[in-house]
């Protein structure tokens, strides 16, 4: 099976001056676990789930220590700092040819994930853990 077999095609995007609750909610209410970050119409990164809990230090930044006091704490910088300020310029992406379980392994090792997807430099998908998951047990079922 290839990445391309399982990946989600409907990319969901936020703008770089968004600030971080919005970023939350857009993850929320798509149900997923990152999104790519556009300025002027094209890719310049990734914001995840993880990134909000290390604002204001990206999660992808070696020396991250961050502990917040408060609940109130978390959500005001939410409020208070954009995407921009914090999300991954270097993204780690699969080509859509790619066995699905070197992706997974990849996602794994690397410690990133979902991995946007590539078909000839372009992206066309993102594949996460999950889908890995829903592939393995739709698999086992027809098996």
């Amino acid at each position: 099976m290839l990445v391309k077999d399982m990946m989600r095609t409907e990319l969901i995007s936020i703008g770089s001056q968004a600030n971080l609750a919005e970023a939350a909610q857009t993850m929320l209410r798509h149900g997923v676990d990152a999104l790519l970050v556009i300025d002027e119409g094209r890719v310049m990164g990734i914001v995840g789930l993880r990134d909000l809990f290390t604002t204001p230090i990206s999660a992808s930044h070696a020396d991250r220590m961050v502990t917040w006091r408060s609940e109130q704490q978390l959500l005001e910088a939410w409020r208070s700092q954009t995407v921009y300020n914090l999300f991954n310029d270097e993204m780690l992406t699969v080509s859509e040819d790619l066995p699905l379980m070197q992706a997974a392994a990849l996602m794994v090792n690397s410690g990133k994930h979902p991995l946007p997807v590539t078909r000839c430099g372009e992206i066309v998908g993102m594949i996460e853990r999950m889908d890995v998951v829903r592939a393995l047990l739709a698999a086992d079922e027809s098996s």
